[in-house]
């Protein structure tokens, strides 16, 4: 096992497209990041184990992009193995995938030893660890875990994923329930409070306090990671702020510049006129209103407004400020005629596509425009309202199951996954943006050749003031039975004066529930 204070030793796939993981039964099955079928993204004879009553593909196996399997979870391809399966130890997955990631497949078959890496510890053991994601952003994952089994060779990771967060949120609950919880797991923010609250997770105070832990690899403000002023979960994916894309080809294209970092609502408006009807094809939209009514808080604070009290007890949603916050992202689509109608975008990918010139989401949307090849962009900070210029924040965290099985291993893997070096590995591979300091002060991080060109407003605390939304242990649940309220109105349905009613209703019953 590696030593504490020991360096980290990292391997990287070239550019990300590096064949890693050659089928060790003869090289017959190659694991390669680009242009291969869904068939071939699943290896064979990976073992599978019984964890909560539920057959569970461990090792590096990688969900088949169709989603085989029902809830999105890895399942096994038949085995037919031309010879005898070999043992697949810690060491030579790790091993080999450092080899293979330099030479491709004619290291198959290579040996299964790398100078330096740490021999410390001989007995067997397994981590738990739990995740989501499409499959694209979980292949980038596997190599932190590749990683972390090379600096723990008496380690090994079975992995828990789902394809999308709700079918996790749901396996992860039957799991807490059932008693069998994953050594570590991501949280989404949104429910990490309640998870917190209920025991579900352990509490980390004791391991910070005996490893001398410090937060400084962290993005700041902590309130995801803490409950009732002690630790629970570290950061771990989206940790930057939610900006505003936009489409800097459309705009040079119209002769505009990129928008400064106090632009108003005034001045996303009048971008959007501008930009309308104006792609080559004669059409286009400013922006969409559909990721504003997913995550409308910065919104609301703009004009002093919020959905919860500071205390996380009361709902405020039938107040002024909320329905002018409201009413105003309506007007986009339905006054000013500069965001599509209900149900003619989808995603970030409309974006990507040039249907839509200005896109408000979390800054770690770049890595997927990345992946799917968007034009030339760039990112600006949420607008300032009326009132505030305030960003949204609201990162999801790793944490150790309170029952779980090796919670010292788990542990190790918790420091591992926030470690700068992990970082700048992920962010490298295409993963997530990196919280860390020594990353993002340097110049070239925060100033790239290559889009977005300024990467400051994606840094929490740079340009403005950030913030994460009011939390307590029932606030995810008030949240989505909000939303859900909220939805005719989105839809064009129903009036905003007639939603406001009934989603004030469904949050005080969700409140006055406590869960």
């Amino acid at each position: 096992m590696r030593r504490r204070g020991q360096p980290i030793s990292l391997v990287s796939s070239a550019r990300g497209y590096a064949p890693i993981l050659a089928d060790f039964y003869g090289c017959r099955v190659p694991w390669v990041r680009g242009g291969m079928t869904s068939d071939t993204r699943t290896l064979d004879h990976w073992p599978v184990i019984q964890h909560g009553g539920q057959a569970l593909v461990t090792g590096y196996s990688v969900l088949k992009s169709s989603g085989e399997g029902g809830d999105g979870f890895a399942v096994p391809t038949t085995p037919s193995p031309v010879q005898s399966p070999v043992q697949l130890t810690r060491r030579s997955v790790g091993v080999r995938a450092s080899l293979l990631a330099g030479v491709g497949l004619a290291a198959c078959g290579a040996g299964d030893d790398l100078p330096g890496v740490p021999r410390i510890g001989t007995s067997p053991g397994k981590v738990i660890y739990a995740t989501w994601g499409e499959v694209g952003p979980r292949e980038s994952e596997h190599w932190s875990l590749l990683n972390f089994e090379k600096n723990y060779t008496d380690l090994r990771i079975d992995i828990i994923t789902a394809l999308d967060q709700a079918s996790y949120v749901n396996r992860l609950e039957a799991l807490i329930s059932s008693g069998t919880d994953p050594d570590v797991m991501r949280v989404p923010g949104r429910i990490a409070h309640n998870i917190y609250a209920r025991g579900a997770a352990l509490r980390l105070d004791g391991l910070v306090k005996r490893d001398g832990f410090r937060p400084d690899h962290l993005a700041p403000p902590y309130d995801v990671g803490t409950f009732k002023r002690n630790w629970y979960g570290f950061p771990r994916s989206r940790t930057a702020s939610w900006v505003v894309f936009h489409n800097r080809a459309w705009f040079g294209r119209i002769g505009i510049a990129d928008p400064l970092p106090t632009w108003t609502w005034d001045d996303f408006l009048g971008v959007a006129r501008r930009l309308t009807g104006t792609a080559p094809d004669g059409g286009g939209w400013g922006t969409a209103i559909e990721p504003m009514a997913s995550f409308p808080l910065p919104w609301f604070w703009g004009v002093g407004g919020d959905d919860i009290d500071r205390d996380g007890a009361k709902p405020q949603l039938d107040t002024p400020m909320v329905r002018e916050a409201l009413g105003w992202i309506m007007s986009l689509r339905e006054t000013h005629r500069v965001a599509p109608p209900a149900g003619v975008v989808r995603d970030i990918g409309d974006f990507a596509a040039g249907r839509v010139a200005m896109w408000f989401g979390n800054a770690d949307d770049e890595m997927t425009l990345r992946r799917i090849g968007a034009p030339d962009f760039g990112i600006s900070p949420q607008p300032k309202g009326r009132v505030a210029q305030i960003g949204g924040y609201q990162p999801d965290v790793i944490a150790i199951g309170a029952r779980a099985a090796n919670p010292d291993d788990g542990w190790e893997l918790l420091q591992f996954l926030v470690d700068p070096d992990t970082q700048r590995l992920e962010f490298e591979q295409g993963l997530w943006l990196p919280q860390s300091k020594s990353i993002t002060d340097a110049a070239s991080y925060r100033t790239p050749v290559a889009a977005p060109h300024d990467r400051r407003a994606a840094i929490p605390g740079v340009l403005l003031r950030v913030r994460t939304p009011n939390l307590s242990p029932v606030t995810g649940a008030m949240r989505r039975a909000v939303g859900e309220a909220l939805t005719p109105f989105w839809d064009g349905r129903a009036s905003l004066e007639s939603v406001i009613p009934q989603a004030m209703a469904v949050a005080t019953q969700v409140m006055a529930k406590g869960e």
